[in-house]
């Protein structure tokens, strides 16, 4: 794939090369200077402030009103008035220094400019079609019109096979979209500059209505930009990031793109290795039947006599418990009708064609099969086809797409022709292997993940996307009335009755008390000032206490100094319980050993469990019980390891009270005496830990409080029914939660549990890394952004933000986005 720089406007030069401070409300002259932007230099004198852009017909295509963003948004300027042919004035809304050569976005503008320069047109003919390519993503595709016109370049080069992708990045792209889509091959929801055209809360409006629209059409679709950008420096994506990654599979994108993480990351292989991970989980929460009815009951009629044979081998696949579907094409009409219809088993296409075989990759559930031209010919017939689909039927089990199951057939789609291939007259069969297991490879291919039987009384539950979404909707700054609720964690960044003000004017409901901090003279002097600010707002808000809860550190090392961990050395894990404070930890020539807090550690684990210290950041595989209080271990992987660093043990019951005594004094002799609203019970494993925390609250005369259960690991996930069942209220505590479950499936979990919390009726709580970078960031990303709206769509009732409004550095504006 070639993607093109495309057209692009950046500001000019400035004087002496140094960068001009703006300051907000203060008028600005912008000057159109075109190409003489890398000469010009703009300035800041006592008189005037003076910038360049290089967009030559601004002045002809901006109006007083519209707005001017630079650098990425950070830089803000409306436009006043129409100076002349080249020059504007405007008026600077925000206090930002302004650097040379900055990125210029012109929201709700169509620009002048051709969708491609005289570079592009360059790199298309003397490269991509040179070196046989086979996508090319156009850049800012403001018609159909652009689509054809690069259709034209192409072609003049004899690049024919080259398939267009038209990235979707601006208002006038979201306007012309029907028209765009039918004259490309592909659609890129480039969330990046989108995020910058539109507001940024409207992003996972469009990308849904993209992705509806081009599922529909039967054209694939992209979902790029700030997927896992996180991983660009990390080796663990955020939450916001695997459950983005997820919800675009689950709104039906074909591909998902990664950039900077494997551009310039530093963890590229492990960024690719967790997209394929969390997107192949995701597929499994899809169901494949009603999403296939829903696309044919919202294609156009009438249909093309193709598309009217083709559209049910989906579901044949489905009524059937087939394992393959092998379809024949030459020319990817047929391949691609079958993906529209979002098959729920793996396609193998099977072509003579190099272009067919290639373009496979970009089409949900199509894997290519290159054979001889001849092969294709009719006169393979009776037991010499048989022989064919057997042989391929082998080799897609030797490829991992299938598993060769003994009780499952193969839809077989070919042409009623002289040719193989269904992209005229398609017929359909069902083929059932004659040799059950040629190669000895059972179960070499992934499992069956699919029981569509026991699922057939449930198709109404799953949710149905949304086709109402019209244009207005996406470029509108006109904030609909919200029924999602917002919580804060109060932290020091908000404490101050100016901060509290600020968060409850930008719409917080409920008031999160972090209690694994602080105490109760800290927390009371907070819940005072609230209270105050509330009186004198005349606004209501809520209070939660989220308690410390059971938790287990690792113990003290000598001399307090960090010991290093090498892969695969040995380690020694000894559960300190409460010494955890005063045992020392080392590391010496013969012997590594550390203390946990857990002193019912080697009662719990056994051998293959795993210990995850410091978020994850160092993972030890039990190898063996020495002992009541000791283990062996072995370290899988290089890492430092500190003081007191948190621990998960994944999938294993751990036998500690659900309220330590310090929860139990907080409950009662603070959340009950200030008649706090809410308790949010940390590490809920049964219900028989809601009912005694139900039991201590009522002994001090809490009847009102409500509890909410805290899903933080695989004992609660195990007993979420019972958990639900005596609860008033449930969190998906996605932290702790994602070092529990492989982080993949955390979007799953994430769906299950509000969604039998909606069939409960109980209210539903959304938590953790849902603004991260808004900790230090103004602006969210753009997987956060779709983050929080997909838990809106998935059903939550809440949502809530941590160390954004605790100790982020816009906590107001985190609470407003």
């Amino acid at each position: 794939l070639l993607d093109t720089k495309g057209p692009e406007i950046r500001t000019a030069m400035l004087k002496d090369h140094k960068n001009i401070a703006l300051t907000k409300d203060q008028e600005i002259i912008v000057e159109a200077v075109g190409d003489r932007y890398t000469s010009f230099e703009g300035y800041k004198s006592e008189t005037e402030t003076r910038i360049g852009l290089s967009y030559a017909k601004l002045c002809q295509s901006v109006k007083p009103g519209n707005r001017i963003l630079l650098a990425d948004g950070s830089v803000v300027i409306e436009v006043v008035e129409i100076l002349s042919e080249t020059e504007l004035k405007g008026r600077v809304l925000n206090d930002k220094e302004l650097g040379e050569r900055k990125n210029c976005n012109l929201p709700g503008v169509k620009v002048d400019i051709p969708v491609l320069t005289e570079k592009d047109i360059d790199d298309l003919q003397n490269f991509c079609v040179k070196n046989k390519m086979d996508y090319v993503a156009a850049s800012f595709v403001q018609t159909g019109e652009d689509v054809q016109f690069i259709r034209r370049i192409l072609d003049e080069a004899g690049g024919q096979d080259v398939e267009i992708i038209s990235k979707i990045e601006n208002v006038s792209g979201l306007e012309h979209i029907d028209d765009i889509i039918k004259y490309s091959d592909g659609i890129m929801v480039a969330r990046g500059d989108l995020g910058m055209e539109i507001p940024s809360e409207k992003v996972a409006l469009a990308q849904k209505m993209i992705i509806t629209k081009c599922n529909i059409a039967g054209k694939f679709v992209i979902t790029a930009t700030q997927m896992l950008e996180s991983m660009v420096k990390n080796p663990l994506p955020t939450r916001a990031e695997m459950t983005d990654v997820a919800n675009a599979v689950f709104d039906g994108t074909d591909c998902v793109m990664l950039s900077g993480e494997t551009a310039n990351g530093s963890f590229p292989d492990t960024a690719v290795a967790t997209m394929s991970a969390i997107a192949a989980n995701a597929e499994v929460g899809v169901n494949y039947f009603q999403v296939g009815v829903f696309i044919r009951d919202f294609t156009p009629r009438p249909f093309s006599k193709l598309e009217s044979m083709l559209c049910c081998v989906c579901k044949n696949a489905i009524d059937t418990s087939s394992k393959l579907i092998i379809i024949f094409s030459e020319r990817s009409f047929s391949s691609k009708l079958v993906s529209k219809y979002r098959p729920c088993i793996p396609v193998l296409v099977v072509t003579s064609s190099e272009a067919v075989y290639r373009h496979c990759n970009s089409h949900f559930g199509l894997h290519g099969k290159k054979i001889e031209e001849s092969l294709m010919s009719r006169s393979h017939q009776g037991e010499q086809i048989s022989g064919l689909l057997e042989d391929l039927i082998s080799g897609a089990v030797k490829m991992g797409i299938c598993s060769h199951s003994t009780n499952k057939g193969v839809i077989v789609v070919t042409g009623m022709g002289l040719s193989l291939s269904a992209d005229e007259e398609p017929s359909i069969a069902f083929f059932e292997p004659m040799s059950r297991d040629p190669n000895g490879l059972e179960q070499s291919g992934p499992s069956e993940l699919f029981d569509y039987e026991s699922k057939t009384d449930m198709t109404k539950t799953i949710s149905i996307r949304y086709t109402s979404i019209a244009l207005h909707d996406l470029i509108s700054s006109h904030a609909p009335s919200r029924k999602t609720k917002i919580i804060c964690t109060l932290g020091p960044s908000c404490w101050s009755q100016e901060m509290l003000g600020k968060i409850i004017d930008a719409g917080m409901n409920i008031a999160r008390f972090n209690f694994s901090h602080g105490d109760h003279k800290m927390h009371g002097e907070v819940l005072e000032r609230l209270l105050a600010v509330c009186d004198d707002q005349q606004k209501d808000v809520a209070t939660l206490l989220d308690t410390k809860g059971p938790e287990i550190r690792t113990a003290m090392l000598k001399d307090h100094k960090n010991i290093a961990l090498t892969k695969d050395q040995e380690i020694i894990v000894e559960a300190v319980g409460d010494r955890y404070t005063s045992f020392e930890g080392y590391k010496s020539e013969t012997e590594t050993r550390i203390g946990l807090s857990y002193a019912k550690l080697c009662q719990s684990v056994k051998p293959g469990n795993r210990i995850l210290l410091a978020d994850g950041s160092v993972v030890i595989e039990v190898v063996e019980i020495l002992s009541e209080t000791e283990l062996k271990g072995r370290v899988l992987n290089d890492k430092e390891l500190g003081e007191r660093k948190n621990c998960n043990l994944p999938g294993v019951k751990v036998d500690i009270p659900v309220l330590t005594e310090k929860d139990i004094d907080d409950l009662q002799n603070f959340c009950v005496k200030n008649k706090m609203d809410y308790v949010a019970a940390s590490f809920v494993q049964t219900g028989e830990d809601v009912q005694f925390i139900r039991r201590i609250l009522d002994e001090a005369g809490g009847q009102d409080v409500e509890i909410i259960s805290k899903i933080e690991n695989v004992s609660g996930l195990e007993h979420i029914d019972d958990i639900i069942k005596y609860s008033d209220g449930i969190m998906v505590a996605r932290g702790d939660l994602g070092m529990e479950i492989p982080s993949e499936k955390v979007a799953l979990a994430q769906k299950m549990i509000i969604t039998k919390c909606n069939i409960a009726g109980k209210f539903v709580i959304t938590a953790t890394q849902m603004l991260e970078s808004m900790v230090k960031n103004p602006l969210p990303t753009r997987a956060e952004m779709t983050d929080v709206a997909n838990a809106v769509f998935d059903g939550t009732d809440c949502v809530m933000l941590s160390g954004e409004t605790a100790n982020g550095s816009f906590p107001d504006t985190a609470v407003a986005t």
